[in-house]
């Protein structure tokens, strides 16, 4: 066998054994933080000057996105963030990488005009390669990159609306090194579409933050991440997903469809549960009696549970009547769930007549 076809025999084997697809990119790292814990093989939780975190600075047991799961957010420390720091691939194993991630700010005030919290701020070349993006107010976020220590672009202010609604926001990166070409999408829009020619960078990857510090005075805001990726080339498109066409359903009602002799201090329970997209809480409404009334909603979007504590007895000896519709964050409306219970007789109070002693009862009205 010649020389080329020996090494050539030795790279199928490789490829074979390590199970890397060459035709099609990679993911080599994902977190959606749902077992609470984090692979620190890899990343280190940093807060400001590299100050290495732990909890509660930062925590894993918030409710993730789509109201299930869980994710990474910030604790007593804002600026909490992930950085791919550890056992970084160098060189980068192909000439492209891929970054996704979704954020959100529980809360957030603007304290400055420009408030430069740094979103994405991966190096390359040691530190002379870089992108970066800082948020800058709720609409707008500021955008420069480097190649081997010249500015490739800087002063770029780029529309990207309601960032700190409180939704999910996704951000999604994409580099190829050879041909200097850089895109950013956000909210699947594509915001930065760049081709700053062959030559600037290398495969030297350093490290990649997501998010990154507060490089101003401290800011006043909570920041979450849910679903990270870390791909070595733009993935393949995935298919469509099945539309969630399923509503909402009821379950363990209490009291019971048709029961009888209930309480009239009783509380009225039950769980509005959604296997697709999840149930919309605002959706939730009750009616007892023909009157609408708020009922007490705790749980997930999966599984709400729903007390209604009156505020008054419900009378002796009376049908109650209860109504429940909700609808899922598809849009899929139940259809509403009518059922009723009875309250129990009201109690004889009338005392017992002592033993051994004959009592009368006299009308008092003759």
């Amino acid at each position: 066998m010649s020389t080329v076809g020996k090494i050539s025999t030795m790279i199928i084997i490789l490829i074979a054994l390590t199970g890397i697809d060459v035709m099609a990119a990679n993911r080599l790292l994902y977190e959606n933080f749902d077992d609470q814990t984090i692979d620190l093989s890899r990343f280190v939780v940093y807060g400001h000057n590299w100050a290495v975190l732990n909890p509660p600075q930062y925590n894993l047991n918030q409710v993730g996105r789509g109201q299930t799961g869980y994710c990474f957010s910030s604790g007593t420390i804002s600026e909490a963030h992930l950085c791919w720091r550890k056992n970084v691939p160098n060189p980068w194993p192909t000439d492209e990488f891929y970054v996704s991630f979704w954020m959100r700010y529980p809360t957030f005030r603007q304290t400055d005009s420009h408030e430069n919290l740094k979103l994405f701020y991966p190096h390359w070349d040691g530190v002379d390669s870089y992108v970066h993006y800082a948020m800058c107010n709720k609409d707008s976020i500021y955008y420069s990159a480097k190649g081997k220590g010249q500015f490739l672009t800087q002063g770029r202010w780029l529309n990207c609306p309601n960032q700190t609604d409180g939704k999910w926001r996704r951000y999604e990166f994409y580099v190829k090194f050879s041909a200097g070409i850089h895109k950013f999408w956000y909210d699947g829009k594509l915001v930065v579409n760049d081709n700053f020619g062959s030559g600037k960078w290398t495969r030297a990857m350093y490290y990649i933050s997501t998010p990154s510090i507060d490089a101003e005075e401290p800011g006043s805001f909570s920041r979450q991440i849910d679903d990270l990726e870390i791909w070595d080339g733009m993935p393949t498109p995935t298919q469509p997903q099945p539309q969630d066409t399923v509503s909402p359903y009821l379950t363990d009602v209490s009291p019971l469809s048709g029961a009888t002799s209930v309480f009239v201090d009783a509380n009225i329970t039950f769980h509005v549960r959604d296997s697709g997209s999840g149930v919309d809480k605002n959706s939730i409404s009750l009616s007892v009696n023909g009157t609408k009334v708020t009922p007490a909603i705790t749980g997930t979007a999966a599984d709400y549970t729903v007390t209604y504590d009156p505020a008054l007895n419900f009378s002796y000896g009376t049908r109650i009547t209860v109504v429940v519709s909700a609808k899922d964050q598809a849009g899929n409306a139940m259809v509403p769930v009518s059922y009723s219970f009875t309250t129990g007789q009201a109690p004889d109070i009338r005392p017992e007549a002592p033993k051994g002693v004959s009592v009368k009862l006299v009308n008092p009205n003759g």
